[in-house]
């Protein structure tokens, strides 16, 4: 059986922490932003300005947001795996390895297909369908991210166990 275990040099572990940060930090930044725009369509009782605020998420929210997440994955996997904690060998980062996980299928799954529409819809000037359900991603995914963030600095939990002992 082969390891998935590589060892990269200080100079590449380092370039790939620093992605993963830098895409991390990206990831929770979109969802701040995004976050503002559709709480700002929600509570406007201008048209024009919620329509804008839609119109704006759909230009940067949705590829942007699943490149990030995709690049904190592949760097987050790279790093693991290239480090004494493994991919599953310990539950703080099992748990960030779910999330994300989660999260970029989430956003590839429904927020793209959801906020894609709706933006072209705002866009074209057309009346806005209820547009509530959209708090919803930016608040669970900044949460999400937070908690990922959280888990790296203080790393949790211990050993995930593998078998009898």
């Amino acid at each position: 059986m082969t390891s998935l275990r590589w060892h990269p040099g200080p100079r590449t572990r380092k370039t790939l922490l620093l992605l993963h940060i830098l895409s991390s930090g990206a990831w929770l930044g979109i969802d701040v932003v995004l976050g503002i725009l559709v709480f700002t369509a929600i509570l406007s009782g201008d048209s024009s300005v919620a329509a804008s605020a839609i119109a704006s998420t759909g230009l940067f929210a949705t590829w942007p947001l699943a490149l990030m997440g995709l690049l904190c994955l592949l760097s987050g996997v790279l790093l693991s795996t290239g480090s004494k904690y493994g991919l599953v060998r310990y539950w703080w980062v099992a748990v960030k390895l779910v999330l994300n996980v989660v999260l970029v299928t989430l956003v590839l799954v429904l927020l793209m297909p959801t906020l894609g529409p709706l933006a072209a819809d705002a866009r074209s000037g057309g009346p806005l369908p209820d547009i509530g359900n959209l708090a919803f991603p930016p608040v669970v995914s900044t949460v999400a991210v937070l908690v990922a963030m959280t888990l790296s600095v203080f790393k949790p939990w211990g050993r995930v166990r593998s078998g009898p002992r």
